[in-house]
């Protein structure tokens, strides 16, 4: 079952300049969420030549696969769909504002990450490492990424915690060049229904 709030995009596939698509399961938000998320990013301090995070472009990844080739596409769709009927939504609280000097990436994520959580990234990782897709097996940090380039950035120091009610997956392209994401399929999560 398709989520309404998050609609599959329009575009055909388009390929990375490498060999392959540029993919990523990830949950994305609902808009009051996403709005919380913006509320919280207009705290931070930022200077150029910081690259703030735009409404639509907020997500949580899971799971980034690079190098993906479209004949895989069904296969990650049988994944997604296959995952979410038996994954439980969960309440994500956002509680840590922090910056990764490296890429400076500025971002919100959970102090005490849900075992939900951990539990719906392996298990997908598990499915596409057997399914023999590319991926990124780096560790898994969970993040919404607020603002890119924000080495000068600053938080806040006081701040009231985004709380999110996860109830979909989604499987999403990076389109290379475009600075843009599609949202390829989504599929809520076996709770949400």
């Amino acid at each position: 079952m398709s989520v309404p709030s998050v609609q599959p995009d329009p575009w055909p596939a388009a390929r990375s300049g490498r060999d392959g698509m540029r993919l990523f399961f990830a949950l994305w938000p609902q808009p009051s969420v996403r709005a919380a998320l913006m509320q919280h990013a207009g705290q931070w301090r930022f200077s150029a030549p910081a690259r703030p995070t735009p409404s639509d472009k907020l997500h949580l990844t899971l799971l980034f696969m690079d190098g993906v080739p479209e004949s895989s596409l069904q296969v990650l769709a049988d994944i997604g769909q296959h995952i979410a009927a038996q994954a439980p939504g969960f309440r994500l609280q956002l509680d840590t504002a922090a910056l990764w000097p490296r890429g400076g990436i500025a971002h919100l994520a959970p102090s005490q990450p849900p075992r939900e959580l951990a539990s719906l990234r392996q298990a997908l990782l598990d499915a596409v490492r057997q399914a023999g897709v590319p991926h990124d097996a780096r560790a898994f940090r969970p993040h919404v990424t607020l603002a890119r380039r924000a080495q000068a950035a600053r938080p806040p120091e006081a701040f009231v915690p985004v709380v999110w009610l996860a109830d979909a997956l989604s499987l999403a392209q990076s389109v290379l060049g475009s600075g843009r994401y599609a949202v390829l399929d989504n599929w809520r999560l076996a709770q949400g229904r």
